[in-house]
Formats: C-alpha cells, structure tokens, sequence
C-alpha cells in the first residue's frame, strides 16, 4: 500500500516578495519565506515558494527546494527542512532581489552553505536564480532542485483542469517544460556552460512509491543520491533535477525559469535568454528599473534612516504585488486552505490613499481605473448577490485578478471607499479631467447608498470589514456616509448642486444617528462602538465587543470626532490585555478573535488596527506621541526578516501569519506620511 508523503506545501508566510517594475517580467511575482522565526513550524529554513506569471492569482510552481546530497556521508539535506540556521532579505529597501541563506550541520561536525539570489528578468518573461554553495571539505555532492507544478492545481479556474510536463532535450540543453494549456513554462539550469541536467524526475505529488512516486519521494525521502529518471508525467506533479559536483569545496550554477502564452518554446527561449545573459547584466537592468520607479515617488521623507528604510520597502512590496490588470492583490500567501491573491476594492482604496500620500500618482490612478472597471453597471448580466440585493452601482466583494467576481457581500466601505479614493485622487492632483473620467461611477455608487437607507435614518445592514458580521457596521456604516460627502463635493464642482445636496443631507441625517445604532454601554467589556449592531450572529456578540475598525470613522472617513467621547472610550479599552496583544504595544480586530493560526483566541494584534488606534490617541490627546511612536519604535518589532508588515503577530511581536499583506504596507506609508504632515492624511470631507 502506498503511504503519501508528508504534507506538502506547509502554509507559511511569504517574508519577502519580488518582481519588476518594468519590462517584460513586470508581472511575475516570486515570494519566499523563512521558517526560522515562526515557532508553529519544526524548520529552521528558507525557501522560494509561489511563483505567479501573468496574473498574480495563479500560480505556476511553488516550494522550489533546493537539496544536498553528500555521497561520502550518504546524507541528504533540504533548504527548508534541515538547514539549521537562514537568512531572507532583500538587497536593499528599493532593490528587491531575494537574498536566502541556508546553513547545513552534516554528520561529521562540518558545516556548509547554500545561497540563493533571485531577481524577475526585464528583458525577457523569466525568473533567474544565482545559487552558490560552499563546504568546509571537499566530498562527492550532487546539488537537487526539486518543486511542485501549481499551474493546474491553484488555478481558481478549473479544478478539473490537467497539466502535463515533460523534458526536451535540445543541442546544447535541457528543459523541464510544463503547461496547462494556456501557460507554459520552462527550467533551464547552467553549471560552468553546461545546460543539462544530472538526472530528472517528473512524478505525482504525495506518491511515496512506485514509477510514478514524487520527485520528492525519489530525491528526498529515498536518501540515495539517485534520480531514477523519468521524462514526461499528466495530473498533480511535482518534478526535479541534478547538478553533479565531485570534490569540490564550492559550486556556483544559475536556474531559469520562462514564462509564456503562447508556446512551449517561447518559455524555453525566455529562460535561455535569462542564462545568455548572465546574472549580473539581469541584476544590472533589474536594479535600474527599480531605481527610475523610486524616482518618481517620495522615498525618504523623514530623515531617519529606520523610518525612511522600512517606508521604502513598504512602498516597494505595494508595487510588487501589482498584477498585470494594474490592481494590486491584498497579498501574496495562503494562510490555510485559501489564498489573498484576490483584489477587495476596500484594499485598493487604503492602497490608493498610500500612493496618493507617497506622490506614486501613475499606480493610484491606474488602481481607479481598475475601480471604474470592474463596478457592477446596467450591462452586466448578473446585478442580484445570494440575498437578493440588486448590486449595480456597487462592487462584488472581491475579484480575481481577470476582473471575475469572486467573494459578493455587500460591504459599505467597498461602495464609500471608491467614491473617497476618487475624490481624494481628484483633490490631490487637481486634475478636472480625472474627476470627469470617474464621475459617472462615484455617481452610480452615490445613487446605491442613497437608495440603501432602512427608513429610519441609518444605511440598512451590511456585511462588516472583517467578513464575519451582517448587521449596522460601524466602519461600513461611517464610509458610506464619507463616500456620499465626498460625491456632494464631485457634484458642486460640477454644477450638480441638487444632486449634491441631495447626498450631503443625506450623509448628515446617518452620522447624526451613528451613536444610537453603533455604540453600546455597560457590555462585558466597557462602553464603546461596536463591530455591528443588530447582527445576525456572531461569537463574540458583535454589538457587544469594541472593534478597531471603529477607529476608521475618525480616519479617514472623518463621521467621529477623535475626542468623541464614544470614540475615547473604546480606544482606552484598546490597552487591556483581553484585546491587545500583552508584551508588544499591538490591538487586535477586537476581544475573542478566532481568525488566528490556530483557529481559536491567541495573544497577538494586527499591526492596521494599532495603526487606526494610534490616530485616535493621537489627535484625541489620549497619547500625543503615539503615531511617533509606532513609526519609529513598536514596528521595528513587527516585521519579517526582510522588513515587511503582517497581518498579524503574537503576543510579544513575532510574526504570527500572512505577511506582506498591503493593507499593513500602505497603513505604514500612511502613518508615516501623517506623522510628517502634523496631521492625518486623507481625511474624508466633514460636511
């Protein structure tokens, strides 16, 4: 009977992102993780892992391993499981090469050293890897790459979908070529010129034996230094190659991997020409096209070098996870069993406040665009959600990166938020002809807010923020009642003063009763707004729980005052332990939160939620130094190795899960920006 294999992949991170800004591999994007710092998992190493081309949401292979087979000690070592020691960077704050470092104890006390970099090409669709290994004596080696094929798996297309792969041996090389049909890709490696492979394998993933076990059955489990070579496979594959080396005490060898559309050999020649050129002529042109980005947006706006340090790479990670529908995905990992690689409107709208703030004007009008494309209008065929609720002048909840609905509840923050990322574009660039292009779409989402009153002077119920509650949100409810204020200044500046009036009236008549339908008192927990009140379900009660996301109806949707009194209250609740993380000055989504790794309550905050809380203490005079304080000092704790914002971390600061999500990325720019200015950025119109 056949055992499968250990589970593979492990859901993990993703410390660092990659890609270009420009050229032909602008929108590959390569993501890595290291192990070493997340106490949930047994390893210690660092490894790539998803690797996206063409669209972001699909990606094409992933957990690209790289082994050491010593003949003389007849040991086998892989980068993420068995390196004892890892190191994962980015070259720089504006050059984002992956830099990983994995470090090996073999079983005679000698050490050794495997190092990869790894940029996306600008002159060609591929992915390039430089790896040198070093050794403190010289045996036999034979240095693997093995990895799983996740163009038919991950598609989000078709489950039922089939990919094939297969080796093609060509004069003076070789490649592992795989395709689902529509994409292609193909890996090359080089060692001293030579372009062939010391053994390959294509096999079935989790088959532990027979002819079709896994490459990493037969690399990694086996132990023996042998590939027992096949050349072609059909369904869930993972494959896997040799690079030979004999008594040597260092070896250098680059891996391509192409990309294409439209041929089997457009993706061979993609990673020949990456090898052709040769690392460091890539590396050259990779540098330079992140050095023209950085020159058209603020990069050091403080001063000091650990602030101005971690706001370029949160500004970096923003422009790498911008797919080719130029929208950006909220971020690139899988907690679990799903993935962020969608795009939430609500996400663009915090990303184009960031831009907008950090003079990034050409990837904050290209995310409105993206915004007026995929608005539920008239001419689409399907407008009603599983509720009933005709949607046009709203968007779907979230979207693949094709513009295809994905998730569909009707939040009110992605139906306010695009009227408030238009108007803030419009006020920021003074640009008429953009407020022009958008206005008939902020008018469609005006027209389905004023529609969605309950009768009494409040929007009817909503699903929340945070995708859990369907009730009287506070934040959702507040960003509508921005996004009608901002459309009455789209429609004065336009001469449509009745319309106008008509949304500013309103607007007035809802904020004046968001304390009656969002703020409970004498809960368990204190006084303060809530997640939602009057909702169908939840555990914690929602309207009996205080909820950062309340602290965005001072910032930016300006509905609260920051020394409302309401608004203070549930800020100071936000010191107790029962919220906020105990070690690390860090709030959560609110008390009970069970979105965590574990499934159930954990100790730990989400670095966003601190942020919004942050500007309360700050503008209310709870604690006037704590925007400071968070630029400067508390996120310092909060980050991955290379620098980046996760969702969310325990209780003494480490990083829990998801990182590199860019709604953490733009709330840093944000916080930066506003601690500069003296005062928030983006504030909503109060009237």
């Amino acid at each position: 009977m056949t055992e499968p294999a250990p589970e593979f992949p492990v859901p993990s991170d993703k410390d660092a992102i990659t890609s270009t800004p420009a050229g032909q591999s602008q929108h590959v994007l390569v993501t890595a993780n290291r192990y070493a710092d997340n106490p949930r998992y047994e390893y210690d190493g660092a490894i790539i892992e998803e690797t996206s081309a063409f669209r972001s949401d699909v990606e094409l292979f992933y957990d690209l391993h790289t082994l050491v087979w010593d003949a003389d000690l007849g040991e086998t070592h892989d980068g993420r499981n068995d390196a004892v020691a890892s190191d994962l960077d980015w070259a720089s704050a504006a050059v984002p090469e992956l830099q990983l470092t994995n470090e090996f104890r073999f079983g005679d006390d000698t050490e050794g050293t495997v190092r990869q970099e790894v940029i996306a090409s600008s002159n060609q669709c591929s992915v390039l890897v430089r790896n040198t290994a070093s050794f403190d004596a010289p045996h036999e080696r034979t240095l693997f790459t093995v990895f799983n094929l996740g163009i038919r798996g991950h598609s989000h297309e078709d489950s039922n979908a089939v990919q094939s792969a297969h080796v093609v041996d060509g004069d003076e090389y070789q490649a592992l070529t795989a395709t689902d049909g529509t994409r292609y890709l193909a890996f090359v490696q080089s060692h001293d010129d030579r372009r062939r492979f010391d053994g390959h394998r294509i096999g079935t993933v989790g088959r532990s034996s027979g002819s079709e076990r896994s490459a990493w059955a037969d690399i990694y489990e086996e132990n023996d230094g042998w590939i027992d070579s096949t050349t072609s496979g059909a369904g869930n594959l993972d494959a896997g190659f040799g690079l030979h080396v004999s008594d040597v005490e260092s070896a250098a060898w680059l891996t391509a991997v192409g990309f294409a559309t439209d041929s089997e050999e457009r993706a061979i020649e993609h990673a020949l020409d990456a090898l052709d050129a040769g690392y460091e002529d890539e590396r050259t042109a990779f540098a330079e096209a992140w050095d023209d980005w950085n020159s058209t947006v603020t990069t050091a706006p403080t001063g000091e070098e650990f602030v101005d340090d971690l706001y370029e790479r949160s500004l970096t990670s923003l422009k790498c996870a911008e797919d080719h529908c130029q929208a950006m995905i909220a971020g690139a990992f899988k907690p679990a069993d799903m993935t962020y690689k969608f795009i939430w409107p609500r996400d663009q709208v915090i990303i184009v406040q960031a831009l907008a703030a950090a003079g990034a004007t050409n990837e904050a009008r290209q995310a409105l665009d993206w915004l007026h494309r995929v608005q539920i209008t008239d001419e689409d065929e399907a407008t009603h959600d599983d509720r009933g609720i005709d949607r046009r002048g709203s968007w779907w909840q979230n979207y693949y990166t094709t513009g295809e609905p994905h998730w569909r509840a009707l939040q009110l923050d992605q139906v306010g938020g695009p009227i408030y990322a238009h108007w803030l574009l419009w006020r920021e660039t003074g640009d008429d002809s953009l407020r022009d292009a958008h206005y008939e779409m902020s008018k469609r989402a005006a027209e389905f807010l004023l529609d969605w009153d309950n009768g009494y002077g409040f929007p009817k119920r909503h699903q929340d923020p945070w995708e859990e509650v369907w009730g009287y949100s506070t934040e959702g409810s507040a960003a509508a009642i921005a996004g009608l204020r901002c459309m009455a200044e789209l429609a004065d500046s336009v001469g449509e003063r009745e319309f106008a009036v008509e949304c500013r009236e309103q607007a007035d008549v809802w904020a004046d009763n968001v304390r009656q339908y969002c703020f409970r008192e004498g809960t368990e927990y204190g006084d303060h707004y809530v997640t939602a009140g009057e909702p169908e379900h939840g555990t914690p009660a929602p309207d009996g729980r205080p909820d950062a996301a309340a602290f965005m109806a001072y910032w930016p949707w300006n509905v609260l005052d920051a020394d409302d009194d309401g608004l203070v209250s549930t800020v100071e609740l936000a010191d107790d332990p029962v919220w906020s993380a105990s070690d690390t000055p860090c709030v959560g989504r609110y008390p009970g939160d069970v979105y965590t790794p574990s499934g159930t309550a954990e100790d730990g905050g989400w670095p966003l939620c601190e942020a919004y809380a942050d500007v309360v203490r700050w503008r209310s005079g709870v604690d006037p130094t704590a925007v400071e304080e968070y630029v400067t000092e508390h996120v310092g704790e909060w980050t991955t190795s290379a620098g980046l914002l996760p969702e969310r971390v325990d209780g003494d600061g480490t990083v829990s899960w998801n990182s590199n999500l860019q709604w953490s990325q733009a709330m840093y720019v944000l916080l930066v920006e506003s601690h500069v200015r003296g005062e928030p950025y983006g504030m909503a119109p109060t009237e």
